[in-house]
């Protein structure tokens, strides 16, 4: 009896069993049958829906095909006809939407463009019409095609061509840009948009001969140009309307590309924090190899006739606490044909670790010069930096003596706040009736309680700030202004202001290439003034003490590596900016 009950228990075990493992199959199989048959009605919904879209764009197209030649173009475009450029129509509770592009053809059986060999553009018509819809969110498209041949031989009926070339700011084609025409001085009003081919072209070809044809070019995220009206503002555009002549191509050449943002900060003068070790001791050096130090100096070890061939030497840590950013690393030194001396900066003393060529290009090789922009190292991922050298000589009885090196950096860059300026861009539009430039743009803006604007959607352009308050001076832009927005950018200008006073003086030191030159030496003189300065990071001086109006300031600019300048008679009147252009030696 026992055994019998514990087979019956036995049997209703495996039973269960059986039955979950049946139902986990019965619903895989239902579940991927489900999932199966789902996908069947989207695909046959999205079928359905083209058919339709395939069956309104046919039925349109015989319409188009059903009217006079002369007819077939669309209202306000061009060509000109009766054609609607945009409609919606209903169709089994769908909303389709209808866009008619009538164009004129060139064909190359008798020459294209200039080649033409009787100089008619306007061979045929091309239809294109395009039914959109939307399905669960998602928009599809269907386009059919189709060419409308004159019964006759090809003639000038179709007036002039209007050809619209659009680059990008480098000077390429761009395709997919949005060239709207727009003339209300024809018989008809045009008023229609077409989009450049992959060489960046969009042809107008039929254009009514007329004057007065308005062009503007833009896309999704870009700058716009464009043909202008005379104004009181602009009575003298530089891109007028344009004008099309019968049987002539007119052309017009536009640039745009992606818009950028450009914030402009206001600051105060900063506040830093510098290591210095001239080398009276070795007190401010963590570890060195075949090097000493020697009347207040680094040589290299050994003696006239025995110098090491190189040596090396380490600054202790400087980790200085809150910051905001490291800024330069001076270096003065003494090296002969036969001698150098190379600073590199290192992460620790422990274990030196490079700081790599990505945050500070050409640490891997070393520095030569005796100043060095450490501002690209960010000071979150950085906080703690050591200064290192490597010193060599290919002559025993001869060494480079290093007399000193200073790394600085910024605590801090206080706010000034509520700063109005005017930004004013270098592309012109026009001249005023005074014959001076009327700029694309020139708009006025205010840095905020925190010193701080940010200016969305700018073309690129070279850009000027001029502060709207008689408060302040600008004695520092970094970057250099003039500054140069590219495209597709997002950057930032720190202008730092300081009291206003009736004359000052900002100079610029730059290379050939236009980029700053930090360590420069600028020294202004004139009767009764005598005043030198060193430039920083972004390449600048600035003199606010003891000028006045004069024309007869001495300028001298000199920079390790570099020509002197010298500017005889330079003058001073209010507030005063100049570039001076150092060229390698």
């Amino acid at each position: 009896m026992v055994l019998h009950a514990y087979a019956r228990v036995r049997t209703r075990g495996v039973s269960f069993i059986s039955v979950m493992i049946a139902a986990a199959l019965t619903t895989m199989v239902f579940g991927g049958l489900l999932t199966s048959f789902q996908t069947m009605l989207q695909v046959v919904a999205k079928s359905k829906l083209e058919a339709g879209a395939r069956a309104l764009a046919n039925e349109r197209l015989e319409y188009v095909r059903s009217l006079a030649y002369d007819s077939v173009g669309t209202v306000s475009g061009i060509p000109e006809g009766i054609i609607p450029q945009t409609a919606s129509t209903t169709l089994n509770g769908v909303t389709y939407h209808e866009r008619v592009v009538v164009q004129y053809v060139d064909a190359p059986d008798d020459g294209t463009g200039a080649s033409d060999v009787n100089g008619i553009l306007a061979d045929y018509k091309s239809v294109k019409i395009e039914y959109s819809w939307n399905y669960k969110g998602a928009t599809s498209s269907l386009a059919l095609i189709s060419n409308i041949v004159p019964k006759g031989i090809e003639t000038t009926a179709g007036g002039g061509a209007l050809t619209v070339n659009v680059f990008d700011a480098e000077v390429q084609p761009l395709s997919g840009a949005a060239v709207h025409v727009y003339n209300d001085t024809t018989t008809s009003t045009i008023d229609t948009t077409r989009y450049t081919n992959i060489d960046g072209v969009a042809m107008f070809a039929g254009a009514p001969a007329a004057a007065n044809y308005q062009i503007t070019v833009t896309d999704t995220g870009y700058s716009t140009d464009q043909t202008y009206s005379a104004s009181t503002t602009n009575p003298n555009p530089s891109t007028p309307h344009v004008a099309v002549l019968a049987s002539e191509v007119s052309t017009m050449n536009f640039q745009i590309d992606e818009l950028s943002d450009l914030t402009i900060e206001t600051v105060g003068e900063a506040i830093t924090g510098t290591f210095t070790d001239t080398f009276a001791s070795s007190a401010s050096i963590s570890t060195s190899s075949q090097t000493t130090v020697t009347g207040g100096a680094v040589v290299l070890a050994g003696g006239a006739g025995s110098y090491a061939a190189s040596g090396t030497v380490y600054s202790i840590a400087q980790t200085p606490g809150t910051f905001d950013v490291w800024e330069s690393v001076t270096v003065v030194a003494s090296t002969s044909a036969s001698t150098s001396i190379a600073v590199q900066l290192f992460t620790s003393t422990t274990s030196p670790t490079l700081v790599p060529d990505a945050v500070l290009p050409g640490n891997s090789v070393g520095f030569t010069g005796s100043s060095i922009d450490i501002s690209t190292i960010p000071a979150g991922s950085y906080p703690t930096l050591v200064l290192g050298a490597t010193l060599t000589s290919t002559d025993t009885n001869d060494t480079p003596l290093l007399h000193e090196w200073q790394l600085q950096h910024v605590v801090q860059e206080p706010a000034v706040g509520t700063v109005p300026f005017t930004l004013t861009g270098d592309k012109t539009i026009g001249l005023s009736g005074a014959s001076e430039p009327v700029y694309k743009y020139s708009q006025s803006h205010s840095t905020d309680s925190a010193g701080s604007v940010t200016i969305a959607d700018l073309e690129w352009d070279v850009y000027d700030v001029t502060l709207d308050t008689s408060a302040y001076d600008i004695a520092r832009a970094c970057a250099q202004v003039p500054y140069s927005l590219l495209p597709d950018d997002t950057a930032t200008l720190t202008l730092t202001v300081v009291s206003a006073v009736a004359n000052s003086l900002r100079v610029r030191v730059e290379d050939t290439s236009g980029d700053p030159i930090l360590g420069a030496s600028v020294d202004i003189q004139r009767s009764g003034l005598s005043d030198t300065d060193t430039t920083g990071v972004c390449g600048q001086v600035f003199f606010n003490t003891g000028l006045i109006i004069a024309g007869d300031y001495e300028l001298e600019v000199s920079a390790s590596g570099y020509t002197t300048e010298s500017v005889s008679d330079f003058s001073v009147d209010g507030t005063t900016v100049t570039t001076v252009v150092l060229s390698t030696t």
